[in-house]
């Protein structure tokens, strides 16, 4: 064989092992994270998933009154996990609280959480935030100032919750809480003041209708007392 074709042979043998090496050296994308596909939702879910393996599951409690006066301002509270400190923050900020329930949830260092309403029912403002937790004890606790409006048998209100994960993401929680508001006596002397109109509008028919029916019983009364004068023909005269 030609000497020329030896040499063009072996160099075209050389790139040939060179390409073969590096494809070998080199793995697919999705092979990086097994089971899944670069940029894809499950991927997302497998990082919210592991994130949230990093909460832990505690108990929610409301810290309210059994019941509420209307137009009184109150203090209310949500609290999240067990101890004794968060037994005394309980007890010196809200002293005549009724703990009910809330069922669980799970929870990280960082929970944040706001009170909602219907401002035409009540009127909410923001008091205290306390946090005594210390790694795994968690004790927290969120309480709130409200004043509702008007007289009620459920008063509607909930907590919103959010549980930021460590990739960014929050998990939200609803908590509702349903309270009894009570009617007082200075609430019911300032609607009746607040509709003095109505109410003086309502009475003035009312004398009004009465003195009409009184006028016409009277007259009634003065019809049948006149009796019409009889009067008597006299007999004609017969003439012869």
């Amino acid at each position: 064989m030609h000497i020329g074709t030896r040499v063009l042979l072996g160099v075209v043998t050389a790139a040939a092992a060179v390409a073969v090496l590096a494809g070998c050296g080199q793995q697919p994308d999705s092979a990086a994270v097994p089971g899944t596909v670069p940029g894809s939702s499950t991927g997302q879910f497998a990082q919210i998933d592991a994130a949230t393996r990093e909460l832990v599951k505690q108990r929610v409690d409301w810290q309210a009154p059994a019941s509420l006066d209307v137009e009184q301002t109150a203090r209310i509270g949500l609290s999240v996990g067990s101890g004794a400190e968060l037994k005394s923050k309980v007890e010196a900020l809200v002293p005549n609280a009724v703990t009910t329930p809330a069922g669980e949830m799970k929870v990280g260092p960082t929970v944040r959480a706001s009170l909602r309403g219907n401002p035409e029912d009540v009127e909410i403002t923001p008091a205290e935030a306390v946090n005594a937790s210390t790694g795994s004890d968690v004790q927290m606790l969120w309480t709130w100032l409200i004043k509702p409006k008007h007289p009620t048998d459920a008063l509607d209100l909930t907590a919103h919750l959010e549980v930021p994960l460590s990739n960014g993401h929050v998990i939200t929680h609803e908590v509702p809480l349903r309270i009894e508001v009570h009617r007082t006596m200075p609430y019911t002397v300032w609607q009746v003041l607040t509709n003095w109109g109505t109410w003086s509008a309502v009475v003035t028919s009312l004398i009004g209708v009465v003195g009409w029916l009184i006028r016409r019983r009277r007259k009634q009364g003065a019809a049948g007392e006149e009796k019409p004068e009889s009067s008597v023909a006299a007999p004609a005269e017969a003439t012869a």
